[in-house]
């Protein structure tokens, strides 16, 4: 048994879940229970500018299933997830930082910074604001009822046709976009140079796919680094 959390496909509740490895790949089965979750507070301001630069860049790139269908808006819910208040911060869990990133010899330093953030502020959650996700299509944030309202009309997976992946069908208040998404809040190290967010999707019973992302500052901005090796997907 594996309790996964955060669950962001399903962030307004806790998951007890059945889950499958197969390699890097981890199925899961969702018996929802009610979490007690931390408030949702401001995210520190030093946290601010890096943190929105690496949803912008995350939340239209291939980092999961989805991200490339046709849409013409984006669903993102409106406050960061993390872990239920019940569980600690143990970053070697099978949905954990630690278990899922392999960083090489000469960056463990830096990612063991990382490592300790997330250990440190793994319950915490912070509100989301819209202004400070401009992208090419609308970002609309969705509140608690606006998710119950998502989820109570989403009809699960849509299997792809003739090789092209179909967007899941959505209630009708949300027409265009492909999927609920959710950020984690990011992760640091001391210098803010190497950062991890736990980024994912949900779009209906067994519908749904989620992952660590691992980005480093460079002149050009915040890029991804290829050292996350597993994710999971119900």
């Amino acid at each position: 048994m594996f309790r996964a959390d955060p669950l962001p496909g399903h962030s307004l509740r806790s998951a007890a879940v059945s889950w499958l490895a197969i390699g890097g790949l981890v199925l899961l089965s969702v018996a929802q229970t009610e979490p007690v979750r931390a408030p949702a507070t401001e995210m520190p301001l030093d946290h601010v500018a890096d943190s929105y630069a690496i949803y912008r860049q995350v939340l239209p790139s291939n980092a999961i299933e989805w991200s490339e269908v046709k849409r013409t808006q984006w669903l993102l819910q409106d406050v960061t997830t993390a872990r239920p208040m019940s569980e600690p911060c143990d970053s070697k869990q099978m949905s954990g930082p630690a278990n899922a990133v392999d960083a090489p010899e000469d960056r463990k330093a830096e990612w063991d910074e990382v490592l300790a953030d997330f250990k440190e502020h793994c319950h915490d959650r912070y509100k989301l604001t819209s202004g400070n996700l401009a992208l090419v299509l609308p970002v609309h944030l969705l509140d608690e009822d606006a998710q119950k309202r998502y989820w109570g009309g989403v009809n699960g997976f849509v299997p792809t046709k003739n090789s092209i992946m179909q967007a899941p069908p959505t209630p009708d208040d949300f027409k265009g976009a492909a999927g609920l998404h959710s950020f984690s809040a990011v992760y640091f190290n001391r210098k803010h140079t190497l950062a991890a967010t736990f980024f994912g999707m949900g779009c209906g019973s067994l519908c749904g796919n989620w992952t660590w992302v691992v980005l480093e500052k460079t002149p050009e901005g915040w890029k991804r680094v290829p050292w996350v090796h597993s994710f999971m997907v119900s």
